[in-house]
């Protein structure tokens, strides 16, 4: 969804304003998103990046809307000035967008600090681990690696998190999809089923199983996109005698 499609999708939830006071919430939003939005390029994000992260922030576009279309009860709003309305325009973005940015920044730190364990994984050797990987505006952490059996065959379970540079930022939720894992003769590992994956625009996680041989004692992670080529590599633990 783009800037003017996010903003449609905000205005079609409006049903008790004025053409001119359509205009001005129109044009309320756009500032907003645009002045968001230069504050992420000074940050050094791309322009496509920079209007993805700022909507994100901004939340739901009909949840907007249905906020924006309680300040409008009928016929009383008419009679208020051009700068009430606009005041409270304002008030409310700011309000959903500072409780945004509140959520964020404790995801973010979060997956900094201590990031989530996953709650379904059973196995006889874990390791934590601390592996940061910058990725874009981003960092994408393997936090843990166990050596299990899924579905009859060794395999490992990886235990990984991504987040904005900038704490409170939005994280893409396209990072953890496009990363894969090879294995030590460099095939890429398809994932077993059985992993998960959750997060929010603060803080993304995934716990994602891939087959494995018994001898082997790394495998590597991989991202190769908008013009990134990453390769780390991951040590397993050791098998239990």
């Amino acid at each position: 969804m783009d800037r003017k499609a996010y903003i449609q999708a905000v205005l079609s939830a409006l049903h008790h304003v004025t053409g001119d006071e359509r205009a001005a919430i129109q044009a309320e939003l756009d500032g907003h998103i645009e002045d968001h939005m230069e504050g992420l390029l000074e940050l050094g994000y791309s322009p496509e990046l920079a209007e993805e992260r700022t909507l994100d922030a901004m939340g739901d576009p009909k949840e907007v809307g249905r906020e924006l279309n309680k300040q409008y009860t009928g016929w009383g709003f008419v009679l208020l000035s051009r700068a009430a309305v606009l005041l409270t325009v304002v008030l409310c973005i700011q309000a959903l967008l500072g409780l945004g940015i509140l959520g964020n920044l404790l995801d973010s730190v979060w997956a900094r600090v201590a990031p989530l364990e996953p709650e379904e994984i059973s196995a006889a050797v874990t390791q934590r681990l601390d592996i940061r990987v910058p990725i874009g505006s981003d960092v994408v952490r393997v936090y843990g690696v166990s050596r299990l059996t899924r579905e009859g065959v060794p395999a490992v379970g990886v235990f990984v998190c991504a987040y904005d540079r900038l704490p409170g930022g939005v994280v893409s939720d396209r990072l953890l999809p496009g990363v894969w894992i090879e294995d030590q003769r460099g095939e890429a590992l398809e994932w077993l089923s059985g992993g998960s994956g959750h997060g929010s625009i603060g803080a993304d996680y995934q716990l994602r199983y891939v087959p494995v041989e018994e001898a082997d004692t790394s495998i590597t992670l991989r991202y190769e996109r908008f013009g990134e080529n990453i390769a780390v590599e991951i040590p397993l633990p050791e098998v239990a005698p």
